[in-house]
């Protein structure tokens, strides 16, 4: 059977990087064939879960970020593109949701690990405990505190058209510079969090508050002679607006809604961060 789905779906949601993600892929295939799994293994689909969680903990704790510029933010699918739809799973167990992937990164490996394994396969703690060399008390432990981290989740579903069309009005009143309006359109406890990089201009750090916010995008559009063209899709199940200069990608935004007013704002300006998505949105832009 060809895992290459699954291992980049768990890859994924494990690291938050779609090119090392790939990566995985390539790591699990190789270490099958130069150790293929054991004829005394039944359940195969369940062998290469464990072996690629296990391959991301040892990646995780060999990764530093101690020297990225700024906030880290995940990459960006696009929610119809085939690479999402190839990993439907995590999209029904309502995992697959860029906010998630923002706020496992407050894990550490082993949380992560565990919050997979029980959220997206429903493994029992014995299970989880086995696959990853824990004890059963600490693995419960360990989705008890993961559980804990990222309680403060506010998007719940997936977009739909009343999502999408508030992202519109969104840009709309920015460019208008409605300013009244925008801040009507935001909830109380708005955030604007951008990850340029270093390689593009963005804020360095989060913003906070309605008035803030929506001064920061009319000042913003007031001071560039650039007329940037926009676009509106699903970003791993949530709205997204794609902005394009012409007709290159240099960012895109996530929105989270609560009640059709927009609670968060995610920007991914980093080049780096944009070449799968590019190449994604091009594509189904060809097709459409």
């Amino acid at each position: 059977m060809d895992f290459g789905k699954l291992i980049f779906s768990i890859a994924y949601n494990m690291t938050g990087d779609s090119e090392l993600s790939k990566d995985v892929v390539q790591d699990i295939h190789l270490k099958f064939l130069e150790n293929p799994i054991p004829a005394t293994i039944s359940d195969e689909r369940n062998y290469v879960i464990r072996a690629t969680i296990n391959h991301c903990i040892n990646l995780k704790k060999r990764q530093e970020r101690m020297h990225y510029k700024g906030l880290w933010l995940p990459e960006p699918f696009v929610s119809s593109s085939e690479s999402f739809h190839a990993h439907a799973r995590f999209e029904t167990q309502n995992l697959l949701s860029y906010e998630l992937a923002f706020l496992m990164e407050q894990l550490s490996p082993a949380e992560r690990a565990v919050f997979i394994l029980k959220e997206a396969f429903d493994y029992s703690h014995k299970e989880i405990a086995e696959a990853i060399h824990i004890s059963v008390e600490n693995s419960r432990q360990l989705y008890t505190r993961s559980k804990k981290k990222i309680s403060n989740r506010k998007h719940k579903s997936l977009a739909n058209t009343a999502s999408l069309e508030t992202a519109k009005n969104f840009i709309a009143l920015i460019n208008q510079g409605d300013q009244e309006a925008l801040i009507d359109l935001f909830n109380d406890d708005i955030s604007l969090l951008a990850d340029g990089g270093g390689k593009a201009p963005s804020i360095v750090k989060p913003l906070f508050g309605k008035a803030q916010i929506a001064q920061f995008f009319i000042k913003l559009t007031r001071s560039t002679n650039l007329v940037p063209q926009f676009s509106f899709t699903e970003i791993l199940s949530q709205p997204g607006i794609v902005i394009q200069l012409n007709k290159e990608i240099i960012g895109v935004q996530i929105l989270c809604l609560q009640e059709n007013k927009i609670s968060q704002i995610f920007a991914v300006l980093n080049p780096d961060k944009l070449k799968s998505f590019k190449k994604d949105f091009q594509m189904l832009s060809r097709n459409a």
